[in-house]
């Protein structure tokens, strides 16, 4: 008997991320799901972050990436607290002129503090920030 861990025919995407500044607000703790893939082609995922006035104010490029999580840390240049920063986060297939959107998902982040331990909503998609609350208040 075969159990796979892939769905066949599974469109490729980011299901969840996950964005919580430290409390410094230089640095911000980043983590992504993406759909399971058994593709050779990998896909790249990429983190932008922009400024209020919507210049970028740093990013980060993960090409082909093989894994179903990824996590990074971002750090903010000229860091304005309670500033609202745009943040675009990108699945594409391919480099170049060959590269291909597969998924695109943009949401604000407020450059504040919000401690994940304690079950504080962070910033993203695809979360029940309710259930993260519910968890860390069984923890306390």
């Amino acid at each position: 008997m075969e159990i796979s861990l892939f769905q066949d025919n599974q469109t490729l995407r980011v299901e969840r991320c996950i964005l919580y500044p430290y409390p410094d607000l230089t640095r911000i703790w980043t983590r992504l799901w993406v759909t399971p893939t058994q593709d050779d082609d990998k896909p790249n995922l990429e983190v932008i972050v922009l400024d209020p006035d919507g210049s970028e104010n740093c990013s980060v490029f993960m090409m082909a990436h093989a894994e179903s999580r990824a996590e990074t840390t971002l750090h903010l240049r000229n860091p304005v607290p309670g500033a609202t920063y745009r943040v675009a986060v990108e699945m594409t297939q391919g480099v170049g002129d060959a590269q291909k959107v597969l998924d695109r998902h943009t949401f604000d982040m407020q450059l504040e503090f919000r401690d994940p331990e304690r079950g504080a909503p962070g910033f993203g998609f695809g979360v029940d920030w309710d259930e993260v609350a519910r968890k860390a208040a069984r923890r306390d």
